[in-house]
């Protein structure tokens, strides 16, 4: 954080004591710089995951600066004058910024070198598992994935790894987060329930929060921080975020967490996104015949029918054929 002005505005702003034009000046200077607007946006994003008590600056430094080496601020002698605190929030916000920057990349680090072992949970095709962690959180993971994870927790940070899809209810620490690793994401949470679903196959990572609250970072750009509310969505497709917001009516099933229940529900899904979610449900391998038939899109459920009679329900809403060869499937017109 370079420009000095920035810093002071940004100071003022935080104390509550930004005049109206200085207020007009600090929007100007982030609509005109695009560098200081990310960084403005990391420190409001990381101010408002944090509770009440938590959100006093002093605490938010000293927690920063015990996490990590940052450079001491400087002490002001004058502070405790309401129109002066800005110069010590300003002051504290700048380090804060570079100690969220540099922890947020820690994040990314694996910490298997420092762990006692690790497990590593693989579920088959047509196979689901559900384990529980040493610290007591439970993961129930669906079909053709695999989760890695230390037999216990060492450290600050409770670190595993997922290929594959999995419901986490993580329990409560808030001295240590649970960081879930994909191949292009990092879901970190303090306590509670959500659905990662980042198959190596699959167009797309998806992060579906039931409960809680979690933050998602990316890996290919470590200023980027997600964060999510109950029955919120995050999709990451073709390196571009899309959140959106899911069903919260309880009579009707979550589609993103339906195979928990052993149901499998699609909207709107093309036929080659549903012939994968069937290759992992039957541990089968389908094959389109013709490649027209990929696009065509279905809306409707699952409930541990038969493969010949999941895919005879898709048959009544659009005319194909097919034919099943032991574990092979075939798709034409």
């Amino acid at each position: 954080m370079t420009d000095q002005r920035f810093t002071e505005l940004l100071g003022k702003q935080l104390a509550g004591e930004i005049s109206a034009d200085e207020s007009l000046e600090l929007k100007s200077i982030l609509e005109n710089n695009a560098a200081l607007n990310k960084e403005y946006q990391l420190l409001q994003n990381y101010l408002e995951s944090e509770t009440e008590e938590e959100k006093n600056i002093d605490v938010v430094f000293d927690r920063i600066k015990s996490q990590i080496q940052v450079p001491a601020v400087p002490v002001l002698k004058v502070i405790n004058t309401r129109n002066q605190i800005w110069l010590k929030i300003a002051a504290v916000a700048a380090v804060i910024l570079i100690g969220i920057l540099v922890y947020r990349s820690d994040l990314f680090i694996s910490n298997k070198a420092d762990q006692v072992a690790l497990i590593k949970v693989q579920t088959n095709a047509a196979e689901m598992k559900t384990i529980t962690l040493a610290d007591g959180s439970t993961v129930k993971i669906n079909s053709a994935s695999e989760l890695s994870y230390p037999t216990k927790f060492n450290g600050a940070i409770r670190d595993v790894y997922l290929s594959g899809e999995a419901f986490f209810e993580v329990k409560k620490d808030s001295q240590h987060p649970f960081i879930v690793h994909t191949k292009n994401t990092a879901v970190k949470v303090l306590g509670t329930a959500f659905d990662v679903k980042a198959y190596p196959n699959d167009a797309a990572e998806e992060t579906t929060l039931i409960r809680g609250k979690v933050q998602i970072l990316l890996k290919d750009d470590k200023k980027q921080l997600f964060t999510l509310k109950p029955n919120d969505k995050f999709t990451l497709a073709d390196g571009k975020v899309l959140m959106s917001e899911v069903s919260s009516d309880q009579e009707e099933e979550m589609m993103e967490t339906a195979w928990t229940n052993h149901q499998l529900i699609y909207k709107n899904n093309r036929f080659d996104e549903i012939a994968r979610r069937f290759e992992r449900w039957y541990g089968v391998k389908i094959v389109f015949k013709d490649p027209e038939l990929k696009a065509i899109t279905f809306t409707g459920r699952v409930d541990q029918e038969a493969l010949n009679e999941a895919l005879d329900v898709l048959k009544l809403i659009e005319n194909f054929n097919y034919s099943i060869n032991g574990k092979n499937v075939y798709i034409y017109r």
